[in-house]
């Protein structure tokens, strides 16, 4: 044979079979363009350049090296569904003459043209959109430092050899499947049959208890220590059950609603139900991978969204002045006048306007809430909500005037708990409520995993007694100092937050907003751009997966439902047995989803309160919406695939 006749058969052969695959090449080209934009980012010599950027490269590292394992696992698993459809056809050239090591060339050839066709636009495609995405990065941290967009050949270098090594592989897997394959199985691979599945109520019942178990323990999750541990078990015990589910416990279903007569004798359910009953043993796999990448949508983009979201609470827990200072140890009073006078000395020193300088004693215990009640508590207990006790005296301090006076049995409380109560009890004391509560806050300990109580106190003499209730509680006295600025300039803050560094000593640690801003939002910023990624890429593998099942089962059907139409079943009645058998099906694992992260809910907001992200409302908003965008782009998808589904039938 001459070469160009392989050549034109290869070509032939990718127009011919179109429905599969454009949708496959457009999966290789976004997944080679979300891999080539994140590694030009990382070799960006730019981006170590900022605060935070040696973090960020890391993510971003990170983010790349999970986007490439998961279009590798992802290219392999469509491209099954290219190769099942397409067996028919390769065993008719078997039995027309051509040898298999002819056969093979032809897939060479295809795999070939997909593969440089795909490598060609995605890396063109990443080139053209990296500087959008790039200025979207840039946007997300909020950067001073100009960074410049490079395209880079490190980049596309790794992003050839990755996918073109990811394309060998799948070549070599599917010449094998044909070598090991004879011409009649080939001719039978796109449509074996099956027998009626059995009811295996042992694996029903498993799902149900794994999943229940995953439930319950994430439902039952009460301090981020508990939540950290029990996140990969219930992780682990929701992905099984759900397989479990989709595989035995759907089987189930179906076998139930042909039971019911009322439901099952009915045109529209009929056909629906008896098809998929067949081939649902097949089917379950792909339904339960479509409910897991869809609820990874939904956890990782609301999650990634909260976090960046919720950067200003963060700072105005742990920074709450433009710049401040902690001593970790007691300050004498001449000492504590040193430093409020090196404060002012320094902001004179550099023209700063600003307003007083705030300084104070704090204490500070891990607690535990019970009613109207902390009690300090020297080990963590993983079981129960841990809360944060700073006990600051207002006495001799510039505090006294804003809050006081106060009586020894009186106590004002500041923070995120809000007190309806006229009285609150400290360990075993017992105090009256000043004003209900205040906006009072004092600067939280940096990694503090718990919600903190700001509690102001008469005097030094109060805050002992309560320590000696629970000695080994709380920590040694801390001295705090802060200050609000009234300037525009940030690189004028961070130039005296750096003087103060270098005046004051080791032994005080200066801290500033805008500093501390820019490194939550290099890390934050990071994970959400790395999540808008991993978002992009679990939905349009959620997409082409329900695409290819939607296609594969089409032509299944088609021969059956023509059938149906000989012996008197009208188009209309057609049409409604497909709406209905795609939708018990179709809708299964979105709702499916929906449940699990409804689940996984309680444990996800306390591993946000880990990284002092406590705004449950700020979570709660960010997951409805996340849930109602992926609805939307769910359904549009139905109506893509249902259409498509239809005219194959038809």
């Amino acid at each position: 044979m001459r070469k160009s006749f392989y050549g034109s058969l290869a070509l032939n052969n990718v127009k011919k079979n179109a429905k599969g695959y454009v949708p496959y090449m457009l999966t290789c080209i976004i997944s080679i363009m979300i891999f080539y934009i994140m590694a030009a980012i990382v070799y960006n010599p730019d981006v170590t350049k900022m605060f935070g950027g040696t973090t960020l490269r890391s993510l971003l590292q990170f983010g790349m090296w999970v986007v490439g394992i998961f279009s590798a696992i992802f290219l392999f698993y469509t491209n099954s569904f290219l190769i099942k459809q397409r067996k028919k056809e390769l065993a008719l050239y078997n039995i027309l003459g051509m040898a298999k090591r002819h056969i093979g060339k032809v897939m060479l050839l295809e795999t070939l043209f997909v593969s440089a066709v795909s490598l060609i636009i995605g890396l063109i495609a990443g080139m053209v959109f990296g500087k959008l995405f790039f200025l979207l990065l840039l946007r997300i941290l909020v950067v001073e430092l100009p960074m410049g967009y490079q395209i880079s050949a490190d980049g596309a270098l790794l992003t050839t050899v990755l996918f073109g090594a990811i394309f060998l592989v799948v070549l070599l897997c599917n010449l094998g499947r044909i070598s090991l394959a004879n011409p009649i199985q080939l001719m039978a691979g796109s449509r074996q049959g099956e027998k009626e599945p059995k009811t295996k109520w042992l694996l029903v019942l498993l799902g149900l208890g794994m999943t229940g178990a995953g439930y319950y323990m994430a439902i039952t999750v009460v301090s981020p220590i508990q939540a950290l541990g029990v996140f990969f078990a219930a992780t682990i015990l929701v992905i099984g059950g759900t397989y479990l589910l989709f595989t035995a416990g759907s089987i189930a279903l179906l076998k139930m609603l042909k039971k019911k007569k009322s439901f099952y004798y009915k045109t529209e359910h009929f056909t629906a139900v008896s098809g998929m009953l067949y081939r649902m043993k097949r089917n379950a796999a792909g339904l339960a991978s479509i409910c897991i990448l869809s609820t990874m949508v939904l956890v990782t983009i609301s999650t990634t969204v909260s976090m960046q979201v919720g950067i200003s609470d963060i700072l105005d827990r742990q920074v709450p002045y433009d710049i401040q200072a902690r001593s970790q140890k007691p300050l004498t009073e001449n000492k504590a006048a040193e430093l409020e006078n090196q404060f002012e000395t320094i902001l004179s020193r550099y023209g700063a306007e600003h307003g007083k300088v705030v300084s104070y004693p704090c204490v500070a215990a891990y607690g535990e809430e019970q009613g109207n009640r902390v009690i300090p508590i020297d080990t963590f207990s993983v079981d129960k909500e841990l809360v944060q006790i700073y006990l600051v005296p207002m006495e001799g301090s510039r505090l006294e005037k804003d809050y006081g006076p106060l009586e020894e049995d009186e106590i004002i409380i500041g923070g995120e708990r809000e007190v309806n109560s006229e009285t609150f009890g400290i360990g075993s004391m017992e105090f009256r409520v000043k004003d209900g509560s205040s906006d009072f806050k004092t600067a939280a300990e940096l990694g503090t995993i718990a919600i903190p109580y700001y509690i102001l106190v008469k005097d030094q003499q109060v805050v002992d007694e309560i320590r000696n209730t629970a000695k080994e509680a709380f920590s040694e006295e801390t001295y705090f100092t802060g200050v609000d600025l009234d300037i525009q300039s940030n690189s004028k803050t961070r130039a005296i937050a750096d003087t103060l560094s270098e005046e004051t000593g080791r032994s005080i640690y200066i801290e500033n907003r805008e500093t501390s801003a820019m490194e939550l939002h290099s890390v934050y910023g990071g994970l959400l751009f790395v999540g808008i990624f991993l978002g992009l890429l679990f939905t349009i593998a959620t997409v082409l997966m329900i695409y290819y099942k939607q296609i594969t089962e089409g032509y299944e059907d088609s021969e059956n439902y023509h059938i149906m139409q000989k012996v008197g079943m009208s188009l209309a009645e057609v049409k409604r047995s497909i709406r209905s058998q795609i939708l018990i099906v179709f809708f299964l694992p979105l709702i499916a989803a929906i449940f699990h992260v409804a689940a996984a809910f309680n444990m996800m907001s306390r591993l946000l309160i880990a990284i002092q992200i406590t705004n449950v409302w700020l979570f709660v908003g960010a997951t409805a919406a996340t849930i109602l965008a992926f609805a939307v782009i769910y359904i549009a998808v139905y109506s893509l695939t249902a259409r498509e589904y239809y005219k194959l039938v038809k």
